[in-house]
């Protein structure tokens, strides 16, 4: 579908009421789509949704493109807001249960509306300027950089960029096919074990070897130049 014109929000919302608005409508929109598909939905069934009228929709939003963009920097800011909690209600764990509560969490919070990720993969690349996948990525690469140079298991440096990078890859994709195309909770859980068997399994290059002293700075990596 050809990118609609102008599909930045109209203006912002400064009173309480109209930030309220704003949000309600976002949080309709999100409904309607993971219900009805971004093709199919219109701004009057989001409206409805919404409990308001078409013009105060159109105050904010201009276009269908712009109400999935608001959609899509929500789901972002919920998906970190998941995994940080997780990562906070782990922190004790061993490692292995550590990863397993992260990833769960984090995939239960993607399988409530798995049509929706559907609609983002199919939007998303046409109009990849106007979403900020890079800061989105960062941000994400920095929690989980903070949380594993917080375990004592694990080294400390450089070399724990490079598990990461190659973490939040498979991460990425194992979710995203799961969330499109398993659908019984058996093999969920069974897609869930390979995942998070994978994420420990490059992680065993940082493991801290037994009896050494976790606070010694760990030698330099040139894997990231």
């Amino acid at each position: 579908m050809p990118l609609q014109t102008d599909p930045q929000p109209r203006r912002q919302p400064k009173q309480l009421r109209s930030r309220m608005m704003v949000e309600t409508t976002v949080e309709a929109a999100r409904q309607v789509f993971a219900e009805h598909g971004f093709e199919a939905a219109t701004t009057n069934q989001i409206a409805d949704r919404a409990g308001i009228s078409i013009g105060s929709l159109y105050q904010y939003f201009p276009n269908k493109d712009s109400l999935i963009l608001a959609v899509h920097k929500k789901h972002h800011e919920e998906v970190l807001a998941v995994v940080k909690g997780a990562m906070d209600r782990s922190q004790h764990l061993p490692l292995k249960d550590a990863i397993r509560h992260i990833i769960a969490a984090n995939l239960e919070m993607h399988m409530k509306t798995p049509r929706l990720h559907t609609e983002f993969d199919a939007w998303i690349p046409a109009r990849s300027k106007l979403v900020d996948q890079d800061g989105f990525q960062n941000e994400m690469a920095q929690i989980v950089l903070n949380f594993l140079s917080k375990r004592p298991d694990l080294q400390k440096g450089d070399q724990l960029k490079p598990a990461v990078i190659v973490i939040m890859n498979m991460v990425r994709s194992v979710l995203h096919a799961t969330v499109g195309s398993v659908s019984d909770a058996e093999s969920r859980e069974q897609m869930l074990d390979h995942l998070c068997a994978g994420i420990y399994g490059s992680l065993n290059t940082v493991v801290q070897p037994l009896g050494q002293d976790v606070s010694a700075p760990a030698p330099a990596s040139d894997g990231f130049g």
